[in-house]
């Protein structure tokens, strides 16, 4: 339990990518990563994230059918867990979306919001508005701009 009475998924099976509690066996060759991210940077191959069916507990270590707590010790292995997917990870008000076939969150959710980004060809930092699509930085109209922190400001 994380302070305040809250329970978090072990630390131990987390990544740079995710936070969670267990290991995905790979279906492709049955080696354990913490990420199908994790697995296609380390192998010549890619993970099938849906064809994913085994995990492995970060805390006990036991190797069981993808869900969102240990059968053996009750750890949580992810705050939001996709059975379709496979996704583990902390609660990001993501959603399976069958249209699309992959957990997402919002789009709509994320028009309200402004993102500071960084011109890579004027260097100019600004703060714009976000679009899927691509950011435009207000000094010299380039498309080719970066994110410049993770602060995300509500629209007003």
């Amino acid at each position: 339990m994380a302070a305040g009475g809250e329970e978090r998924p072990e630390r131990a099976g987390g990544c740079e990518h995710y936070r969670r509690g267990c290991l995905l066996r790979a279906p492709c060759c049955g080696k354990l990563y913490p990420c199908r991210l994790c697995h296609d940077g380390a192998e010549e191959h890619r993970l099938d994230r849906f064809r994913v069916a085994e995990v492995q507990c970060a805390r006990c270590r036991l190797l069981q059918k993808a869900q969102q707590r240990c059968e053996g010790c009750s750890s949580l292995f992810g705050e939001y867990y996709c059975d379709v997917c496979h996704l583990f990870d902390r609660d990001k008000q993501q959603y399976h979306c069958d249209e699309c076939g992959i957990c997402r969150t919002c789009y709509e959710e994320m028009l309200k919001e402004y993102e500071k980004i960084l011109c890579n060809d004027c260097n100019s930092r600004s703060t714009v508005q976000f679009h899927l699509i691509g950011m435009k930085c207000t000094n010299c109209e380039s498309y080719n701009t970066a994110q410049d922190g993770k602060s995300k400001q509500p629209v007003e």
